[in-house]
């Protein structure tokens, strides 16, 4: 079999890393993205970079100027399309169509002449809506009828003005229906349901959960695990990532906890008590080390799809305490462990409380439970879905 796969990176980050574990288990793959460099030492796919930092920049400024996101890149959409009929695909699977890198509406006019079968996995909510690419956070649900006077703070994707935002809700909305042979995927029950109440909703939706290299996460503290402590991880600590909470958090423990936060920006938690910081980890061995030392992995996020890291800590072990946000509550179950009410602090340190006194959890049972969102059960999973498309087609 075939597959195109479209994102904005091959091999970085979540998205890009899922395309590249896929492409690299299909028959033959051809990975066609916008942003940032992909230079394996060996790869077991064709790759074709869209555009460069000058076709990233000046759709970024377009973004910034003329609320533009999706819109722009227009002769480099044209050329992709021919480097898919070259290809000849048996099927296209789409992934992050923001970034800088892509015209939606070129791509989508094609794919509904082509009559290629075409998987579309939703990472977030920018499909759906006129500017945002998470809505949960500031408890909007105009997605559903049309986009129009915006809640959405001042962030990704930045512009200068949002006056477009109910024409761009109405362009994606024409763009992204009405094609032949689609199927919508989501990595959590709780983006599937956005789907289903938005104009995407006349398609088949299946739900296929992100997964993890089961080997590289595993319980690698046991020896060292001695103090109860805490942690946090994130790739960037902002406000929707439960920063403003943690500050409110720590002070609420008991002084023997010992916190620990990783991810850009935590050097703003330095002078908090107990509590070591790093901004970064490249190092996966460490990162292990640190989800497995851990007692409680605690994830406060305000807006998020289906946080891999919940399922990094189980598999490392540890006890998931998160937010009931978007696909987060979805990962633990009751017996590795707990949903607390979004914002809720106060709830939240008592239940770290409860657990540092008396734990409930079992690491065996969190191992187990990270068994299920294993890379190996996603791949087999969009395997299938290629294998039946293609045959109802």
């Amino acid at each position: 079999m075939k597959v195109c796969y479209i994102n904005s990176v091959c091999g970085f980050g979540s998205t890009g890393r899922i395309v590249e574990k896929l492409a690299s288990s299909v028959d033959e793959a051809l990975v066609c993205y916008g942003r940032k460099e992909y230079n394996p030492s060996q790869a077991l796919f064709e790759t074709y970079k869209m555009t460069g930092f000058a076709g990233n920049a000046a759709a970024a400024m377009g973004t910034i100027l003329f609320n533009n996101n999706g819109f722009a890149n227009r002769a480099e959409t044209e050329k992709l399309i021919r480097r898919i009929e070259a290809f000849q695909p048996d099927v296209v699977h789409l992934h992050n169509l923001h970034g800088y890198y892509l015209n939606i509406e070129v791509l989508f006019s094609y794919l509904k002449k082509s009559g290629i079968p075409v998987v579309w996995t939703l990472h977030d909510c920018w499909s759906m809506t006129g500017y945002c690419p998470h809505f949960e956070n500031v408890n909007c649900t105009q997605y559903r009828t049309e986009c129009r006077r915006c809640p959405y703070p001042w962030g990704y994707p930045f512009s200068l003005f949002k006056q477009h935002i109910p024409e761009n809700h109405r362009r994606k909305k024409e763009a992204f229906t009405g094609v032949p042979k689609l199927t919508v995927v989501t990595p959590s029950a709780w983006l599937g349901s956005i789907v289903r109440s938005s104009y995407l909703c006349d398609y088949p939706l299946q739900v296929i959960h992100n997964g993890i290299d089961l080997q590289d996460f595993h319980d690698a503290g046991a020896d060292a695990r001695k103090d109860f402590s805490i942690l946090f991880v994130a790739g960037t600590w902002t406000k929707e990532k439960g920063a403003e909470d943690i500050m409110k958090l720590i002070p609420l423990l008991p002084k023997e906890i010992h916190t620990t936060i990783i991810g850009s920006g935590a050097e703003q938690f330095a002078g908090l008590p107990n509590c070591t910081v790093y901004k970064h980890t490249s190092d996966k061995a460490e990162l292990i080390r640190l989800y497995s030392e851990a007692s409680l992995f605690i994830n406060p996020t305000h807006e998020d799809t289906f946080p891999t890291v919940n399922i990094e800590a189980l598999a490392c072990g540890t006890p998931v305490i998160t937010y009931n946000t978007g696909g987060s509550p979805e990962i633990p179950d009751e017996k590795t462990g707990a949903v607390i009410e979004k914002g809720n602090v106060q709830a939240l340190a008592e239940c770290i409380r409860a657990q540092y006194k008396a734990s409930s959890f079992s690491r065996d049972d969190c191992r187990k439970r990270a068994g299920r969102f294993s890379d190996r059960a996603m791949i087999s999973a969009y395997l299938s879905l290629y294998q039946s498309i293609q045959t109802a087609s």
